[in-house]
């Protein structure tokens, strides 16, 4: 696994690109598979890239943009894809001789999810050489990122990201001085190289002692919080209070599914974690079920959903501005202490929200009654719905 990270304007794509390249090109009948999170992000950027820089006028390689890969001379094929929704990822598996990948290569791979990440490389089985590889390039992002906390501090990538945008002769001087010119995240990021957080945050003292890799006790009860959507994502998060601790330790995260789908989800999930009863034949049933949902009091579907599978449902209406505290002291209190531990690995899009998407309007600007902007924070308000009525 190699990860090319650091600031912009390094050489990071045309490092991956090359190496895939000739890799292809080295290896007869190898499969190359070039990754944006969505194919339309990748059709204007990457794949230009490739066709008009790395492989050029190669009269080895020849396109074929209606399969959405080029074919080289040897038999080896590159292929490209999103993997943004179903349909998408539906066509990324399909390539390769029985879907074996020798070679993966994932470009801004801030955009990823780890699902993502391990749907990619679970399926490097190629054999055209006695090799495969992983690279992932990318910008930094928040502290909190799995590619930050899993790659990068678990040590389980050779990373590479010590480059400097000024040792690229290739970049003219306009450009160097732009990113000298950025200020705040985007020049901490993008010219300083720094894995930060975003200003202006709802809550922007979550931090890496927030994350954890623990399970949830298979003793102990456990509860689900939600926030209602079907254009926007429906959130659901799995926590358990512990004795010292609020464990959010899964998250389903859908846009489009039904309530039911969604309920029958999290009833599945239920069992993963905490066993299936062995003495019902044919029927998957939990041995334990969330002891209640909670959630907003306008999602009436969800609660008759909830109820059909015996859930119970609660709900508290409260101003935004008081559910918001009671979520700053779980996630840090005034003398330090986090109560609030979410599962790194399994909760990508909580994580996300709370160290990048869910900001205030004006960063610096916000008085104590000021509401946050109302997007990227479904899997934020489940919290909130929840901390609100069962933490206090």
């Amino acid at each position: 696994m190699l990860l090319l990270a650091g600031p912009a304007g390094t050489g990071k794509s045309r490092l991956a690109g090359e190496k895939v390249h000739a890799f292809l090109l080295k290896y007869p009948k190898a499969t190359g598979l070039i990754l944006r999170k969505t194919r339309e992000s990748l059709t204007n950027s990457t794949l230009l890239f490739m066709e008009r820089v790395v492989i050029g006028n190669d009269p080895r390689v020849h396109h074929l943009e209606s399969k959405h890969r080029f074919e080289y001379h040897n038999g080896s094929i590159l292929a490209y894809g999103g993997m943004k929704d179903d349909e998408q990822r539906e066509q990324v598996r399909g390539v390769g001789v029985e879907g074996g990948v020798d070679i993966l290569w994932f470009e801004e791979g801030i955009r990823f999810s780890d699902p993502d990440y391990q749907e990619g490389s679970g399926r490097m089985r190629g054999t055209a050489a006695d090799w495969t590889q992983v690279l992932v390039s990318t910008n930094p992002g928040p502290p909190g990122h799995w590619i930050h906390q899993q790659l990068m501090i678990a040590g389980k990538a050779s990373v590479y990201d010590k480059a400097r945008p000024e040792d690229n002769p290739y970049n003219p001087p306009a450009y160097i001085e732009r990113l000298k010119g950025l200020t705040g995240i985007l020049r901490q990021r993008l010219w300083e190289g720094k894995w930060v957080q975003a200003e202006g945050l709802v809550y922007d003292t979550f931090d890496l002692e927030n994350l954890t890799d623990e399970e949830p006790d298979p003793e102990l009860p456990f509860e689900l919080a939600f926030d209602e959507g079907y254009i926007d994502p429906r959130a659901i998060l799995f926590i358990q209070k512990k004795p010292s601790e609020i464990l959010v330790f899964d998250e389903i995260y859908h846009s489009r599914h039904l309530a039911e789908t969604c309920v029958s989800e999290a009833v599945r999930m239920s069992g993963d974690h905490f066993g299936i009863k062995e003495d019902v034949k044919d029927k998957r049933i939990p041995k334990k079920l969330p002891e209640i949902a909670v959630g907003s009091p306008e999602a009436k579907e969800m609660q008759a959903r909830l109820r059909s599978a015996n859930i119970p449902y609660r709900s508290r209406p409260h101003e935004i501005v008081e559910g918001l505290q009671v979520v700053r002291e779980l996630i840090c209190d005034g003398n330090g202490y986090r109560t609030l531990k979410v599962h790194r690995g399994r909760c990508p899009n909580l994580i996300r929200e709370l160290t990048e998407g869910y900001q205030y309007p004006e960063a610096g600007k916000r008085s104590s009654s000021e509401k946050p902007l109302d997007k990227d924070n479904h899997a934020a308000d489940a919290l909130r719905y929840w901390s609100y009525l069962r933490a206090r």
